[in-house]
């Protein structure tokens, strides 16, 4: 039997062995319906999605809110800080809510596209098109929205396997850890177990 398999046993007797791994990397606020993911999971997630979003070279947790994407588009990197909204679960992916903290930053060596980026800062107000924008992204004004599936965000997934579909979830993110709120109550009974042990990378 392995470790997993010993954990899920100890789980249904009292809960106690479990709950000490996944508390390294979350804790349940049941009275405020809240759900913290520490820096490290945060970190995960951000590392989940630089592998699997299409453009994004880096993302970051920022020192005191939100998070630091670079986008690479051609030969222009894109520096975007933003804090996680809104998250809504459906079916097969999720749909998302990002607000801008700061103006984007765009940056290049070549000539050519310095021309390029002084046309967005004059005709669109210095927004980042859509175009350079990952697949399934898309800015309008101060907020960014995004679709992506359950099976690249699998942390996620992990946590509300049990959520119903179209569940909204609040969040915030401030120095490094992520605040989720739902409107229903969270408890570990929304863990895939499974899928969280390998999501995180736990030994079993």
């Amino acid at each position: 039997m392995n470790i997993f398999n010993k954990a899920k046993t100890k789980f249904q007797e009292s809960g106690k062995l479990v709950q000490k791994l996944i508390e390294e990397y979350a804790v349940f606020n049941l009275k405020e319906k809240e759900l913290l993911l520490k820096n490290k999971t945060v970190i995960l997630l951000c590392q989940q999605a630089e592998l699997k979003v299409d453009k994004l070279i880096s993302l970051t947790p920022g020192s005191e809110e939100g998070l630091l994407a670079i986008i690479d588009h051609n030969k222009i990197q894109i520096k975007i800080h933003f804090t996680p909204e809104k998250m809504i679960l459906k079916d097969d992916c999720i749909e998302g809510q990002l607000h801008l903290l700061t103006p984007p930053q765009f940056e290049t060596d070549s000539l050519i596209y310095r021309s390029l980026i002084a046309g967005w800062k004059i005709f669109l107000g210095g927004q980042i098109p859509n175009q350079a924008l990952p697949d399934a992204v898309r800015v309008e004004g101060n907020k960014i929205y995004y679709t992506l599936p359950r099976n690249q965000l699998q942390l996620l997934d992990a946590f509300f396997h049990n959520l119903q579909t179209n569940s909204c979830l609040t969040t915030s993110l401030k120095q490094g850890e992520l605040i989720i709120n739902s409107s229903v109550t969270l408890s570990w009974n929304n863990f895939n177990l499974q899928s969280l042990y390998q999501a995180l990378n736990l030994k079993r």
